[in-house]
């Protein structure tokens, strides 16, 4: 059976408060039920007191100093306040008891030599009783000594405080449950809110928030979590809505070239040469788009989080001078030259695989921004704590307010959208997942005409 939330909090603090109150009430009863009969014993002893001065014990009897004193008022009658007394001897034979026990007899514990207090009953009546043994002065015991009083009144008061306990119990319960209800319907209400504001999100209103409560307590923390999720599903969102609209644009024009191209060849017939240029031409635009589409399935490979990196330790230059010899023939057709100056060894943890496609990916692009008959100089430097590879290039650069989207899918800054230069702006994108997957970081900086820097460091092997 499912309870609300407001239920499941009364009833827990219910219980809680139930199993304090009882223990309390009890302990009050317990304390109270003491000090009653601490009372009542107080009472006896002191009635024992003064009946065992009046008696003597001469040759193993008991005799009595004075016998008036079992005469008096409270000795004879049972209605107020009564004492009742009663003396046997050692071999249990009342020698003497107060007239208002009438025929009853107080009830004798034997095989007990010390005093002792007991809860009896005299026709029915609760009392209270101490039994005293009477010992001679060689140690030997004559006889024995009893004293009652009522409890009547004592078991009384004690079932008036049972009952006024256990009635507050149950009220309190009560008042409590509605109470502590009424509290916590009042403390969920920041969730009501969280409810009724989540249920109306939808993908076409990502952009709203759920309000965050006056106090800085759970609540406000479950608050600002689904506000976090919020703004990233609305990144998640965007970047898939922008992601569809920059693949469709990138595929749709070499689509539209290889439409273009075939309906114009099939207007009219023409030479084999003009076919085979066409051809060729439509053959390139085909082999741009698998490119672009290698690209994307890498991407999203990469982004998919099952890729994990295989780390191993390996020598950063060797990787670095193999993906700078592969990259040469390109860099030659852009009369570009790549100054790689080999210095000691640097170990480095990280995936072989992926340290080349990262390094590709920068030379490529350091290549393809970079003014004919420059170079690209690639430095690998040491400190205390990191190896650093540097890609430096000097061609158009990046201008600062770019800096922040170089690695968006599609990206491609003005300058290289409007020339010549060839790229679909997915592999800096490639690098950067690549770079977060193995924990290492990489910063551009970059001047307008000057050229760019990218900086990848590794932390030291230890």
């Amino acid at each position: 059976m499912n309870f609300k939330l407001r239920n499941r909090i009364a009833f827990l603090y219910l219980t809680a408060t139930a199993v304090l109150t009882a223990i309390l009430f009890l302990i009050t009863y317990a304390v109270v039920q003491n000090a009653v009969y601490s009372h009542l014993d107080e009472q006896l002893d002191t009635e024992i007191n003064e009946v065992s001065r009046g008696l003597v014990i001469d040759s193993g009897k008991i005799l009595l100093v004075n016998p008036y004193e079992w005469e008096e008022r409270e000795h004879s009658q049972v209605e107020v306040n009564p004492t009742f007394i009663q003396i046997i001897d050692r071999h249990k034979e009342v020698l003497k008891k107060t007239d208002n026990l009438h025929d009853n007899n107080l009830e004798f514990i034997p095989l007990i030599n010390e005093k002792i207090y007991i809860n009896s009953f005299l026709s029915s009546r609760p009392i209270r009783e101490v039994q005293l043994p009477l010992i001679t002065s060689s140690g030997f015991v004559s006889g024995y000594l009893m004293i009652a009083v009522s409890q009547e009144t004592a078991i009384l008061v004690l079932n008036k405080l049972e009952q006024v306990l256990v009635i507050g119990f149950l009220g309190a319960l009560v008042i409590l449950f509605f109470l502590t209800r009424w509290i916590a319907e009042k403390s969920i209400i920041p969730i009501h809110k969280v409810i009724s504001t989540t249920e109306k999100i939808t993908k076409e209103n990502l952009y709203e928030r759920v309000e965050l409560p006056v106090n800085k307590d759970e609540i406000y923390t479950l608050t600002s979590t689904i506000n976090g999720l919020l703004e990233r599903l609305e990144d998640a969102v965007l970047r898939e809505k922008q992601f569809t609209a920059d693949a469709s644009h990138e595929l749709r024009t070499p689509l539209s070239v290889l439409k273009g191209t075939l309906e114009v060849l099939i207007r009219k017939p023409r030479d084999i040469e003009h076919y085979e240029k066409k051809i060729s031409y439509c053959i390139k635009e085909v082999n741009r788009m698998s490119a672009i589409i290698d690209q994307l399935l890498m991407l999203a490979r990469y982004e998919s989080g099952k890729l994990q990196p295989l780390t191993e330790e390996i020598e950063l230059v060797d990787s670095v001078k193999y993906t700078v010899l592969r990259m040469q023939e390109q860099a030659k057709e852009h009369c570009i030259n790549i100054c790689f100056d080999e210095k000691d060894k640097y170990p480095v943890k990280a995936d072989p695989f992926m340290i080349d496609v990262i390094i590709e990916n920068l030379i490529s692009n350091a290549v393809k921004y970079s003014n004919g008959n420059k170079r690209i100089d690639i430095e690998i430097t040491k400190t205390d704590y990191a190896v650093t590879c540097s890609v430096k290039d000097y061609g158009i650069g990046i201008q600062k307010e770019h800096l922040a989207r170089i690695f968006d899918r599609f990206f491609r800054i003005d300058e290289a959208r409007n020339s010549e230069i060839k790229g679909h702006g997915i592999g800096l994108a490639i690098v950067k997942r690549l770079i977060d997957v193995q924990n290492l970081t990489i910063s551009f900086t970059s001047e307008s005409a000057k050229g760019t820097i990218a900086v990848i460091t590794f932390p030291q092997v230890c």
